[in-house]
C-alpha cells in the first residue's frame, strides 16, 4: 500500500508540475486570434520529412514578465523572464537575448506597424527589431529560430539561431 501511495504521491505531483508549468509559460495576446501555429513540411538532419508547427505572433500581440511565446514542438521558447531580461531558450539553453534588456524589461509588443519592440515598466522601449512593415509577424520556429517576416513572407529579422 505504501509504494501504490508513493506512486500516486508522485504522478500527482508530475501532473500538477506540467500543468503549472504550462499555464506559467502561456503567452498573453491581445486577442485570441494574434497567437497562430503554421504547419509546415520540412526536411530534417537525417533527410526525412517532418512535421513543423511554428508559432506565428501577430500584432497587436504582447508577452509581459514571466511569460513566455513557444514554438509547436516546445522546443524554442521566447521568455520575457521575472529578472527583466529577455531570452531566446532553444532546447532549455539560452541562445539569444535583447541587449539592453536586463534588468528592465517589462513587455515585449509585437506592434501592428511591424516593429517588434521591449518596453520597460514606463513605456519607454529598451530595444527593438527595427522592423517597419505593415503586415510584419513574428514567427517562434520550431528549428530553434525567432524571426520577423513581412507581409511577403520574407524574412525580415532574426535571432540566428536555427538549425
Amino acid at each position: 500500500m505504501t509504494k501504490l501511495k508513493s506512486y500516486l504521491s508522485v504522478a500527482l505531483a508530475t501532473t500538477a508540475l506540467a500543468v503549472g508549468g504550462a499555464l506559467a509559460g502561456s503567452a498573453y495576446a491581445a486577442a485570441p486570434s494574434t497567437v497562430g501555429s503554421h504547419l509546415a513540411q520540412g526536411i530534417g538532419a537525417r533527410g526525412g520529412a517532418h512535421l513543423r508547427t511554428d508559432s506565428h505572433i501577430y500584432p497587436p500581440a504582447q508577452l509581459c514578465r514571466n511569460q513566455a511565446w513557444t514554438s509547436g514542438n516546445g522546443r524554442t521558447v521566447l521568455r520575457v523572464q521575472e529578472d527583466g531580461n529577455f531570452v531566446l531558450y532553444k532546447d532549455g539553453r539560452p541562445v539569444w537575448q535583447a541587449p539592453g534588456a536586463y534588468p528592465n524589461g517589462n513587455c515585449a509588443v509585437m506592434q501592428e506597424d511591424g516593429n517588434f519592440v521591449l518596453y520597460d515598466r514606463g513605456g519607454h522601449p529598451l530595444w527593438a527589431s527595427g522592423t517597419w512593415h505593415k503586415g510584419a509577424y513574428l514567427a517562434v520556429q520550431d528549428d530553434g529560430n525567432v524571426v520577423v517576416y513581412n507581409s511577403s513572407n520574407r524574412p525580415v529579422w532574426a535571432t540566428n539561431t536555427g538549425d
